[in-house]
């Protein structure tokens, strides 16, 4: 039996009753009929809401892609305007791109809807995505992976964190595109139809012409994927509490016993684990992990590389660390702020350029970093570390510099918080903002 599809303003009543107040909402709103169904619905329930502590405000992305795109901001402004809800718009100036514009704009739009939020301190960003662009995510996933019982397959989540710094929620993940317009209709008010929804050159679009009529998910499969990717990322970050440490931010140990336990919560810790250590944003490819589980499970003692980390397996347990091949230097101009190797944010306070790059690695300097690594691994990592030349030698203290949490740096998830949790807590990272509301 699957469970019913929940009205607008249900699904808003479940949203707020689980909100941390007191709380600053901004609605991303395009004027379709998703978004602003969201924030329509947000206002009537905060009328009733007898907690009371929540703010509301609005923001537009103007991506300038259409001519029409600046009085269709402008109309959604006159909107919040009647309605009496602070409204923002922020334009995407500068060059577009001629391919990949669906993601260079989705890009966009949350890098600006993250100015505005840190401008007024907003609580979360709030989207309108809903159950018909989920089950469309779903649907693209099964595409791309060939089939349904893939990770991926959970579709969005509900809370996303974006650059480790704000929560991004999506309260219309159950709730029907048909119902949005339905509660919107009742209340009078219209929506401005985006034509690139129409265009069938986006892979969204085809795909939404395609499932025309057809179930191919429900949202209790949805969930129960949802489910199922939580409990691997909580079975992965008990792996870690228990059998990995991590030196310095660059050397990994994972003790014997955790390579022939269960080979999925392995495989997970290991594919975020490289990313970590590598300086990537994704985990390594289906096929380069499928390399890796055979060299492990093979148990022969020796190394390999993986995603720019080297894998050297030992009697007693894994060590991983960055190869040396391809860490090149990176001068950063006063006042600057730059990411190094993927592995390190690095802003420069000073008055004149500095340079980062790799340590030159000393025997006696590396046994006293890692005693507990053998000799040779302890060298290698220690080359892995950073450097930080400047002429003005007295300020190298003034040097900011932190971790880059790899696949969970610019998007994590509710699904990984567990494992992302427990990484930030390994390499010493900034604390990672709680959720500001119960799912």
């Amino acid at each position: 039996m699957t469970t019913p599809d929940p009205s607008p303003q249900s699904a808003v009543r479940e949203f707020l009753a689980g909100l941390s107040r007191p709380a600053k909402l901004l609605v991303g709103i395009s004027g379709g009929s998703d978004s602003t169904g969201l924030l329509l619905a947000l206002q009537e329930a905060m009328a009733t809401d007898p907690e009371g502590g929540i703010e509301l405000a609005a923001a537009t992305i103007d991506h300038a892609l259409r001519a029409e795109s600046g009085a269709e901001a402008g109309a959604v402004a006159s909107l919040c305007a009647r309605k009496g809800i602070p409204h923002t718009i922020r334009r995407w100036d500068g060059d577009k791109p001629t391919t990949g514009i669906p993601a260079a704009a989705r890009e966009a739009r949350y890098r600006l809807l993250m100015e505005i939020a840190d401008e007024i301190a907003a609580t979360a960003i709030l989207t309108g995505h809903t159950l018909d662009d989920q089950i469309e995510t779903v649907a693209m996933r099964a595409v791309r992976n060939g089939t349904k019982g893939k990770l991926g397959l959970a579709g969005m989540a509900g809370a996303v964190l974006l650059d480790r710094r704000r929560w991004l929620l999506r309260p219309f993940l159950s709730v029907r595109r048909s119902a949005i317009r339905d509660f919107l209709a009742a209340g009078g008010e219209g929506w401005i139809d985006d034509p690139s929804n129409l265009d069938s050159h986006y892979e969204r679009v085809r795909t939404r012409n395609a499932l025309t009529g057809i179930e191919t998910v429900t949202m209790d499969e949805i969930a129960a994927a949802g489910a199922s990717r939580t409990r691997l990322s909580r079975q992965a970050a008990e792996l870690a509490r228990e059998q990995l440490t991590i030196s310095h931010g660059v050397l990994s140990y994972l003790r014997v016993e955790a390579l022939g336990g269960d080979p999925l919560a392995r495989d997970h810790l290991l594919g975020h684990l490289i990313a970590l250590l590598g300086g990537r944003e994704h985990v390594p490819s289906t096929e380069t992990m499928t390399r890796v589980a055979a060299f492990l499970d093979g148990r022969h003692l020796g190394r390999m590389s993986a995603g720019r980390v080297i894998f050297d397996l030992r009697r007693d347990g894994l060590y991983l660390y960055r190869e040396s091949r391809n860490l090149n230097p990176v001068r950063i101009a006063a006042g600057a702020l730059k990411v190094w190797d993927g592995r390190y944010r690095v802003h420069n306070p000073t008055n004149s350029e500095i340079v980062i790059g790799p340590t030159i690695p000393d025997r006696t300097l590396a046994g006293s970093l890692f005693p507990n690594a053998p000799g040779s691994v302890a060298m290698r990592a220690m080359a892995a570390m950073s450097q930080v030349q400047t002429l003005e030698t007295g300020l190298l203290h003034a040097i900011d510099m932190h971790p880059v949490l790899g696949t969970f740096e610019r998007f994590l998830s509710q699904f990984e918080l567990e494992i992302a949790a427990q990484f930030a807590d390994l390499v010493g990272c900034d604390d990672i903002p709680p959720l500001p509301v119960k799912l």
